[in-house]
């Protein structure tokens, strides 16, 4: 109870007056049109959601308890899909306009005593630019206590400009995506979004072809490691284009969750493959933040979005003779490094610093 009180005396203080921006294009998915079932047939590809799904309801949300709901470290889960908490109605609290000002509030994860009462009154939903709910009179606005519980794009160490800046641009996709193994199975390659299923990748015109050139960024996909994303299966995730998962990760219109090992294997390989095209005379474009980001899984990009107000970028798949394991991020200059897992560092040099990516999050708050 005395965290909840410590909650509100802060709230009573900072009556936010944060606006509210539009989400990432991923984030107005349900805005989208989506595959009509003649295509979907034609294609091989999952027919749409019903109209009165589940997944339907939530992208303009509905009423719940948070004992329907499945808690995660970071979040909730509603039959399966990740889901936003607002519209919080405290009876408890006195103050009117304390109790306004939360209910008025998007909630990523519980960051206070009332919304760990199973018998709370909520609203859930999953495509912000569409959340209501009666006596939401204007669009919700970010719980900057959640932001910083869950640290959502490195905001304990932001400013207060760029703190309303992160909390003003929220964006849901981001938050599942640092989490996605809270929300999705670790062991497949599945695509979420907002008014639709989870559903594993291979499942979506599970005859297409295994391999081909990434229309994104020119990678000739080797076959047989499904890591290829082509056009047939593409349009489901919001694709014009044949792609490579990498590609189709950043640029989905949705979530498409990376098995952790699978998508570090194809984004070393890309990386190997794209940086032999790169001319001998530009080695600093593979010694760039702007190239790092591109080559890794959106699953390490929170790292890299801290690391890169901190550090100079690092070398990618730094590889070490005689050894078999290789450093995911490395700076040679200092002899530290960033590995995927604790197995990982058994197999590197002595006289290093290594780290695992969870480390280091961890040690950045």
């Amino acid at each position: 109870m005395g965290r909840w009180i410590r909650h509100l005396e802060a709230l009573t203080q900072v009556v936010s007056g944060m606006g509210t921006s539009r989400e990432a294009q991923a984030d107005s998915v349900a805005e989208q049109e989506t595959v009509d079932d003649a295509d979907a047939i034609e294609t091989g590809a999952a027919p749409d959601t019903p109209a009165d799904s589940i997944e339907q309801a939530l992208i303009q949300g509905m009423e719940v308890t948070l004992g329907d709901l499945q808690p995660t470290r970071h979040g909730w889960l509603y039959r399966g899909n990740p889901v936003m908490v607002y519209a919080v109605e405290v009876a408890v609290v006195e103050d009117v306009q304390v109790r306004r000002e939360f209910f008025q509030r998007i909630h990523l994860t519980s960051c206070c005593g009332a919304l760990e009462d199973p018998a709370q009154v909520v609203w859930i939903g999953t495509a912000r630019d569409a959340l209501a709910a009666p006596g939401l009179d204007t669009a919700p606005h970010a719980c900057e206590y959640c932001l910083a519980k869950v640290n959502h794009r490195g905001f304990r160490s932001l400013g207060p400009r760029d703190r309303s800046r992160v909390a003003g641009a929220l964006s849901f996709h981001w938050h599942v995506n640092q989490y996605a193994d809270e929300y999705f199975p670790a062991s497949e390659t599945t695509f979420w979004g907002p008014g639709k299923p989870v559903q594993p990748l291979q499942r979506i015109a599970p005859d297409a072809a295994d391999s081909g050139t990434c229309g994104f960024c020119s990678w000739q996909v080797p076959p047989g490691q499904d890591w290829f994303v082509p056009v047939e299966r593409g349009l489901v995730l919001g694709l014009s284009l044949d792609a490579c998962v990498l590609c189709a990760q950043q640029q989905a219109m949705g979530v498409l969750t990376l098995a952790d090992t699978s998508a570090l294997d194809a984004s070393q390989a890309r990386c190997t493959a794209l940086a032999e095209r790169l001319p001998s005379a530009e080695p600093e474009e593979q010694r760039s933040w702007s190239w790092v980001h591109r080559q890794l899984p959106l699953a390490w990009h929170p790292l890299c979005e801290q690391l890169e107000r901190r550090l100079s970028a690092p070398d990618l798949f730094h590889h070490f003779a005689g050894y078999e394991g290789v450093a995911v991020l490395a700076w040679p200059e200092h002899r530290r490094g960033i590995v995927a897992t604790e197995e990982d560092r058994a197999k590197l040099p002595e006289g290093w610093d290594f780290w695992t990516m969870r480390s280091v999050l961890e040690s950045l708050g």
